[in-house]
């Protein structure tokens, strides 16, 4: 069914999935019965797959399969994903690529899809080729931080409603993910944050110990322990001071906890559990090596351990940028003057409630989402699309030393049936930064719950502020679930924290 020459320049059509989504025809489903053959491992790609018994199969670093009636045909594809790049843009480039020899096509954005659990950009296709009308679907996801996998099914329009789609449906249940790509080390330019070091730690073992030395005049530590699978729990089991000092046990067996330092485990979801330390102003980092222990849920090895330490004493004023990612529709950020009038009475609320603790907001810049990534964010439900709305960020932002703060029209929690509303929430606690590769990177805030009050937004910045720092907060509140204020054992324990910096 491939045209093998270019007839009509192919055209490339963006739509909104709301008002034209593919219209079906009345043709009733046929029965499908599908066969699937061995497992190939595609290596270089990071994927497996099961062909489709009676399929023609070719395969050259990619996969493509049709059926012999020329009636549908599959790509898979799969590799490295580079930091600057958009999955719900690639997805676009490798649809067109495929497509660029039929006479006209258009891709109509479907919104977001799962494969193995895993969410990803989709899209519909319709196109016309030889005066036949066709029509099709194109998923991409990340299934490893640094990896991106693409499937794409089109057939004829009436084969499409009798059997393409759910070809499409049942492939995706026969596709595995492969961890193929190492994450580069973290570079950093190290004159643009001489108080910090970032160090990276590539494939430590569940069973290995790890050694972080601190040296005299480290003030703090902000670390961050990566799986390759971004659906891995991932936690802390041991952590002793350079005195031999036992600071920290969890059993995994029994769920006993020890510790001096925190009344709960260190457990992270989405394949990352970040730490940081110290936690309240009766800690201080011991010069000397800290041992850590690790585990993830499937006893697998660990990607990598990144750690940030910050040095200095930390007297002077300290201050923190913030990036502002805006996914919202409302007027007040179409408007250059208006968005720039707001980051000023931010900027200005902010300073009031900080200057009396000698801390202060420094440089604070706003990015707009990108039009396909404005419709999957607008609202976001935390169960589930919390981590991938932190890659977005993270993905978008040039300070990677700042508090990311996404403003989104709804933060929802829970089931379709029994969902309730946030106003703002943490992606982590702490939460990781300078790092384009981590889920907890990213505070979130619900803007209309704040529209027009800048005072109550300020206040509910600081209070995810000191949520993300992950700083023990418990001994300065008098009562469970009361707000959390800043006052000046927070702010002690903020002012190190490598968000902040010497602003003098």
């Amino acid at each position: 069914m491939r045209s093998t020459s270019t007839l009509v320049p192919f055209k490339l059509e963006k739509m909104s999935a709301a008002t034209n989504s593919i219209e079906p025809n009345n043709l009733e489903p046929s029965n499908l019965d599908l066969q699937f053959g061995e497992e190939i491992e595609i290596e270089e790609s990071g994927f497996s797959f099961q062909p489709i018994a009676g399929y023609e199969l070719e395969i050259d670093g990619s996969v493509y399969m049709y059926s012999e009636d020329g009636n549908l045909e599959i790509s898979l594809l799969g590799g490295a994903l580079d930091e600057d790049t958009s999955i719900a843009e690639l997805n676009d480039e490798l649809a067109g690529e495929f497509m660029e020899n039929f006479d006209e096509f258009g891709l109509i954005e479907a919104g977001t899809d799962t494969i193995q659990n895993i969410t990803g950009f989709l899209n519909e296709i319709r196109f016309v080729n030889a005066e036949e009308e066709g029509l099709g679907r194109a998923l991409i996801c990340s299934p490893y931080l640094n990896q991106y996998f693409f499937i794409l099914v089109i057939s004829s329009s009436e084969h499409w409603q009798r059997q393409g789609q759910a070809v499409f449906e049942a492939i995706k249940s026969h596709i595995r993910f492969y961890p193929q790509f190492k994450v580069d080390e973290v570079e950093v330019e190290q004159d643009k944050h001489p108080d910090l070091t970032l160090e990276t730690y590539p494939d430590i073992a569940p069973d290995d110990d790890f050694f972080l030395n601190i040296e005299k005049g480290d003030v703090s530590l902000l670390l961050a322990a990566r799986s390759y699978d971004p659906r891995e729990q991932v936690m802390i089991t041991e952590i002793h001071a350079p005195d031999g000092r036992m600071l920290y046990h969890y059993d995994l067996e029994t769920g006993v906890l020890e510790s001096s330092i925190s009344d709960h485990p260190f457990v992270g979801a989405s394949g990352e559990v970040c730490f940081v330390f110290p936690r309240d102003n009766r800690q201080n980092l011991q010069p000397g090596n800290y041992r850590f222990a690790f585990a993830t849920q499937s006893a697998t090895t660990l990607e990598e351990i990144q750690v940030i330490i910050r040095s200095g004493r930390a007297l002077e004023l300290q201050s923190i940028d913030m990036n502002f990612w805006i996914a919202s529709e409302d007027e007040i950020f179409n408007d250059a003057d208006t968005l720039d009038q707001f980051i000023a009475d931010i900027h200005q609320a902010l300073s009031q409630r900080l200057a009396p603790l000698n801390l202060a907001p420094g440089e604070i810049k706003y990015f707009h989402a990108a039009p396909d990534e404005l419709e999957t964010f607008s609202t976001v439900n935390i169960d589930s699309d919390l981590a991938d709305c932190s890659y977005m960020i993270s993905e978008t932002v040039s300070n990677g030393r700042a508090l990311n703060v996404g403003l989104v029209q709804k933060l929802a929690q829970g089931e379709p049936s029994n969902m309730t509303t946030l106003e703002a929430v943490s992606a982590g606690s702490p939460g990781m930064i300078l790092t384009p590769s981590s889920p907890h990177a990213c505070i979130l805030i619900a803007w209309p719950a704040f529209e027009g009050n800048i005072s109550s937004l300020a206040d509910a910045l600081i209070q995810q502020l000191i949520i993300f720092s992950g700083i023990d907060t418990q001994d300065t509140q008098q009562q469970e679930n009361q707000a959390l204020t800043l006052n000046r054992e927070i702010a002690w324990r903020l002012r190190r924290h490598p968000l902040f910096y010497d602003a003098d």
